[in-house]
């Protein structure tokens, strides 16, 4: 294989070459090969891409610019064609990568094109430089795996706040190419970290500082975002935060809580960044920031509810234990009365007022604690909380049949009371009246227009609770209840063929206290309310197609 000098000077462009392709000013690498992969000519901008003047590569075979994974297969490939003619690959627009004269590879595009001379043939190659286009695909590519990555993290019920935090910064620092990542909490003269990685000393968990000395305060400054590239280009070597901290590179964001101030999320190293932050990895930081503000927001309201569902918790108990006192008392000198006047109809009337005094006191007890907000929603299988709510309502005469099975989230408990509460008005009331004594039906509701027969087409049903493949039945002789999910995916339903509820009372039967029947509380469905109300959630009742009740609780959280 022939060798040259650059003392020789540029090589000559063969003369049996077509001139339109071997312009040397062309703003594209040209390189020339024969029959024998060797190189015949190069022109100026291959040397803008590959660093290798043209002199240098003249003479030389071409698996010199071929990285040496590819050699071989590069000269079966190219020797099989001369034999045969056949193209393995398409020469108009070939990927692949080229060797350097430093010795790292450059991503190209060539296109070749073989020229018939007399004697030979030649190949020419147009060469054109991708680097910037692969870099900004990879940085596509990791853009969007990182927010991926973030919004797994996010929303990963599974982990505490505190390990979903820990995620993000060490997600953040990993992205960003920086060793340090915090959290700091601001009061108005003080920065305070609260969560770190990294191993910087004045940087851990517990670590304060006056404001004045921190990065921080120029985040928290107009638009509440700051990044760095260069501390030192950029004029920070004599501010005091440089000197405390020593951060070549810094980036951070605001943490908004309840609209006011929180804090800051920061990714920072000792060294300076080659590069200026992107606007995709501002954009990674801000919306970090934001969810982190979002989530400690959460977290406070949690706390605040918790609170006031302790200390409604705590009036209950006591509530609870100053109205049953005077009423055991009562109570046992009853029972006394009792013993010496047996059979005294007054006494005996006494004491089941007594009796039905200390249901209704267990049933507002209930009603009050079951209205406290929700703060832990958790995966509920909707069939299974109706299996159980079922089997406590009791009523075996009755048909219950779960159209489909969704999962929605909430409190496991009060979800099966919910369902509970519904069947038993459904039971109650269609199992011993008529269409036409709908005014029994007001305490327990149900809600609906939409026709049953509508229902099952929604939710695969095409015939009778029997006949349908996907329905969970537990059954009986008497009203038919249904469960199942709303077409629009906001929620659920529990529809029956019982008398309904009439179109006045519709606003009203879900109301505490009220009921039309003497020996109601009027809490059954005002229960169904509160625990939704808890959730969130919101409660209508309209007409069945089989014109019964049905209840749509809507607004909820469907899986």
């Amino acid at each position: 294989m022939a060798s040259n000098d650059d003392s020789q000077g540029p090589p000559e462009i063969p003369s049996e070459l077509p001139f339109e392709l071997l312009l040397a000013e062309a703003p594209f690498g040209v390189l020339v090969i024969d029959s024998t992969s060797t190189i015949r000519y190069t022109n100026e901008a291959l040397t803008d891409t590959l660093g290798y003047e043209p002199a240098a590569l003249v003479g030389e075979s071409l698996t010199r610019l071929i990285p040496s994974r590819l050699q071989s297969s590069h000269l079966e490939a190219f020797e099989a064609y001369l034999e045969s003619g056949q193209r393995h690959l398409d020469w108009d627009q070939i990927e692949l990568s080229a060797v350097h004269s430093a010795g790292h590879e450059v991503p190209v595009v060539i296109a070749i094109q073989e020229t018939p001379t007399e004697d030979k043939d030649l190949f020419t190659g147009i060469v054109v430089d991708v680097s910037e286009q692969s870099r900004l695909e990879r940085e596509l590519e990791a853009n969007v795996d990182v927010l991926h990555e973030l919004y797994v993290i996010a929303s990963d019920s599974t982990l505490s706040f505190e390990q979903r935090r820990q995620s993000v910064l060490e997600l953040g620092c990993r992205y960003l190419d920086l060793p340090y990542g915090f959290v700091t909490e601001i009061t108005s003269a003080e920065q305070t970290i609260v969560d770190a990685v990294g191993d910087h000393e004045l940087l851990q968990s517990g670590e304060t500082c006056p404001i004045e000395e921190s990065y921080c305060r120029r985040t928290i400054e107009g638009d509440g975002f700051l990044a760095v590239a260069n501390a030192v280009e950029e004029g920070w070597e004599e501010d005091r935060a440089y000197e405390r901290f020593g951060l070549g590179s810094y980036i951070g964001g605001k943490l908004v809580v309840d609209g006011g101030l929180f804090g800051t999320l920061c990714f920072a190293s000792h060294d300076p960044r080659g590069r200026p932050f992107s606007d995709s990895e501002r954009t990674f930081v801000e919306l970090a920031s934001r969810w982190l503000g979002y989530e400690i927001q959460q977290r406070r309201q949690r706390r605040q509810l918790e609170r006031q569902n302790d200390r409604l918790d705590r009036f209950a108990s006591r509530a609870s234990h100053d109205l049953r006192n005077p009423l055991s008392a009562a109570k046992g000198r009853l029972e006394l009365a009792r013993e010496r006047h047996e059979g005294d109809e007054d006494i005996e009337a006494a004491l089941e007022a007594i009796a039905d005094a200390d249901a209704r006191i267990d049933e507002t007890l209930e009603f009050a604690r079951l209205g406290g907000a929700v703060t832990d929603p958790q995966p509920v299988a909707l069939a299974e909380a109706a299996r159980v709510a079922w089997e406590r309502a009791g009523e075996a005469t009755a048909t219950m049949t779960v159209e489909d099975d969704i999962e929605i989230r909430g409190d496991r408990d009060r979800i099966e009371r919910l369902l509970e509460n519904l069947f038993r008005n459904s039971v109650e009331h269609g199992s011993t009246s008529s269409r036409t004594q709908s005014d029994d039906s007001v305490e327990h509701g149900s809600t609906s227009n939409r026709p049953q027969a509508d229902d099952s087409v929604e939710h695969g049903s095409t015939g009778s609770p029997t006949e349908s493949d996907d329905a969970v039945e537990h059954a009986g002789t008497g009203v038919t209840v249904r469960l199942g999910g709303l077409s629009d995916g906001t929620g659920f339903y529990v529809a029956d063929d019982g008398p309904g509820v009439p179109e006045d009372d519709r606003e009203t039967v879900l109301g505490s206290g009220y009921t039309t029947s003497e020996e109601g509380s009027g809490f059954g469905l005002a229960i169904v309310t509160e625990i939704a109300a808890a959730h969130g959630w919101d409660v209508r009742v309209i007409e069945s197609a089989a014109g019964g009740a049905r209840f749509e609780i809507v607004d909820v959280t469907v899986s």
